[in-house]
């Protein structure tokens, strides 16, 4: 029997696409800790640590 594929979830409007990428131990560490104290997922906080990084560059470029 062949292995069965993981789902992926979405969310309802299907906008959202599954990313993965790579952490350090330290790294997902820390992010784990953070989320905990934020009370979030760690996918969300990693989203948001994203989502304000992308804001920060966007910004240095529009100083340029």
């Amino acid at each position: 029997m062949a292995a069965k594929q993981p789902t992926e979830r979405k969310p309802a409007n299907g906008a959202a696409r599954l990313v993965n990428f790579r952490l350090s131990k330290t790294e997902l560490d820390e992010a784990n800790h953070f989320a905990e104290q934020t009370y979030r997922s760690r996918a969300l906080f990693i989203r948001l640590m994203y989502l304000r990084g992308l804001h920060a560059y966007r910004h240095d470029l529009d100083e340029d």
